[in-house]
C-alpha cells in the first residue's frame, strides 16, 4: 500500500516537471513579445542600477526629456511658459492632427496646467489664423499660434 502511494506521488511530481520543462520550451521556442518586453524590463532596470547617476541627473533637470516631443507641442509648451497661462485650450485641427498625438503629448507635458475649454487662450496651427474669428493674436512661432478669443 505505501509502495503505491509512493510510486503515484513520484509521478505526479514527474507530471509537475514535464509540464514546465514544456512551458519553458514552449516560450524559448514561441518566443512572445511579452518575454521580450520583460526581458527589455530587466535590462533596463539593471542599466538603471549599475550606472544610476545619469538617471538622477536626470530627474533634477527641469524639463528633460522635452526634446522627443512633436514640434507643435514644444511650441506650446514655450508659449504657455512664457505668457504664465493658468489653463488653454486647443483648435480641432490640432486635436486630430496626426491621430490625437499632439493632443495627448500637450495634455501630459503642461500638466498641471490643465486644458479648458471655456479658456481664453487657445493653440492653433499658423494655417488656422485667417479662419479665426473674435481671436486676437498674442504670439505665433513656427508651426502654433496663440491667439485671445472672447
Amino acid at each position: 500500500m505505501k509502495m503505491r502511494d509512493k510510486s503515484s506521488r513520484n509521478i505526479k511530481k514527474n507530471k509537475k516537471i514535464w509540464a514546465v520543462i514544456l512551458l519553458v520550451v514552449f516560450v524559448i521556442l514561441y518566443k512572445p513579445p511579452i518575454v521580450e518586453a520583460i526581458g527589455n524590463l530587466f535590462r533596463s532596470a539593471f542599466y538603471a542600477l549599475t550606472d544610476i547617476q545619469p538617471f538622477q541627473l536626470n530627474l533634477k533637470t527641469p524639463h528633460a526629456g522635452e526634446h522627443v516631443l512633436p514640434s507643435a507641442v514644444q511650441e506650446m509648451l514655450t508659449l504657455l511658459r512664457a505668457h504664465h497661462l493658468n489653463d488653454y485650450q486647443i483648435s480641432e485641427r490640432i486635436r486630430i492632427a496626426e491621430n490625437g498625438l499632439i493632443h495627448q503629448r500637450i495634455i501630459e507635458s503642461a500638466w498641471p496646467i490643465r486644458m479648458n475649454p471655456k479658456s481664453d487662450s487657445k493653440f492653433i496651427f499658423i494655417s488656422e489664423t485667417d479662419t479665426t474669428t473674435n481671436c486676437m493674436e498674442i504670439e505665433r512661432k513656427k508651426e502654433i499660434a496663440l491667439v485671445f478669443c472672447n
